[in-house]
């Protein structure tokens, strides 16, 4: 009986040690210093730090600004041992060479340090043992809860583990019934552009699309795109290329093949915003203009779209405020101690931003204003 009261108190103990230590300051200020300066109780201050979402805006952001003022920081590794939490998320996108997914991060990370949270961000070149190994590190890391974008949701190893394990995570971009997402209705989006693209005259359109096995994302726009071909009752054309490099190599290869051909594409709808600047690099590169020859049309919104000469016309996609929602969500469950599923998932409005990379389909016998010439490639 003894020993049971001894190690009560000794839990006791630690327990009090820890409640200091997460509130332990660098330098010499304490917690309250930082309470007198914000005129708010110690456990104001200690609830900013450690639970912020509890505490009101402006009330935060006093506790805040009293904290920067006089160079006080809480004691994170303490307060993790007390809690049992890192207060850090772990990312996992395919790459950040695409804007859309660093705009993506920029929204986390905004919105999780607004939140009081950290991130730890991985990226996997749209590879499936990056993918894994990205969660691994990130799972024996102690992250709290996992943001993610992976190749293919409905077979992902990643993703079964985590539903196993009850870890939190929240797909980004991914659409898919069983898992919490945020994301756009991609599908529904890429159809309404093949009837634009259909209404402007054009009868041979083509998609060109990174590879579809690496991508369920890629695999819904075609899906789209293939709807939108048979309701306008057209003969769908597909060209897969990588995602990164090469791409507009592959692309001049087949416009130039195909310049001679009754079938030769007019339109070309793209899977994502940096295969549609390919694809006018391409076009230009055998003596194509855009539009007035090939009209040319993205996914995604990325900004550097707009600064082109022709203006890309795309699906743009609120790729800031889908990393923010995700945080969102999983800060709100985490708070609560519940686990996000299904239901919890989001659908975010895109809009189509018109460019100036679309235009009408150019009659056959009517004389092109295109002062490139016309040349085969390479």
């Amino acid at each position: 009986m003894a020993g049971v009261t001894s190690l009560s108190r000794l839990r006791h103990i630690l327990k009090s040690i820890l409640d200091f230590a997460v509130l332990l300051p660098l330098q010499s200020k304490t917690i309250r210093d930082v309470s007198n300066e914000a005129r708010v109780s110690p456990a104001t201050v200690s609830r900013v730090f450690n639970a912020p979402d509890t505490v009101r805006p402006e009330l935060r952001e006093r506790v805040q600004a009293a904290a920067a003022a006089l160079g006080y920081r809480p004691n994170v590794s303490a307060r993790s041992l007390r809690t049992q939490r890192t207060r850090a998320l772990g990312v996992v996108l395919p790459t950040l060479s695409n804007p859309v997914f660093a705009e993506c991060l920029q929204g986390i990370a905004q919105a999780a340090s607004a939140a009081g949270y950290s991130i730890v961000p991985f990226t996997t070149d749209y590879k499936l043992a990056h993918e894994a190994h990205a969660a691994n590190l990130l799972l024996a890391r102690g992250v709290d809860a996992l943001i993610l974008c992976v190749a293919n949701a409905a077979r992902s190893a990643v993703l079964t583990r985590l539903r196993s394990a009850k870890s939190p995570y929240v797909l980004v971009y991914n659409r898919h019934a069983r898992h919490p997402c945020v994301s756009v209705d991609g599908r529904a989006a890429v159809t309404a552009l093949v009837a634009r693209l259909h209404a402007l005259g054009h009868r041979h359109i083509l998609m060109v699309s990174g590879a579809l096995a690496a991508s369920d994302r890629a695999q819904q726009r075609h899906q789209g795109y293939l709807r939108g071909m048979a309701a306008a009752d057209l003969k769908p054309q597909l060209l897969e290329v990588p995602f990164m490099e090469g791409a507009t190599e592959r692309v001049a290869e087949y416009l130039a093949a195909r310049q001679v051909m009754p079938q030769a594409p007019t339109a070309v709808v793209c899977s994502n915003d940096l295969l549609a600047i390919r694809c006018m690099r391409a076009a230009h590169l055998v003596g194509l203009c855009v539009p007035d020859d090939l009209s040319v049309a993205g996914f995604d919104g990325i900004g550097l779209g707009e600064e082109l000469t022709p203006a890309l016309s795309t699906i743009a996609q609120p790729s800031t405020e889908i990393g923010r929602r995700s945080v969102e969500l999983l800060v709100q469950a985490l708070a609560g101690a519940v686990q996000l599923g299904p239901d919890n998932s989001l659908t975010l409005d895109l809009h189509f931003r018109a460019g100036e990379s679309i235009a009408a389909a150019r009659v056959p016998s009517s004389k092109s204003t295109c002062s490139l010439p016309r040349r085969t490639y390479p």
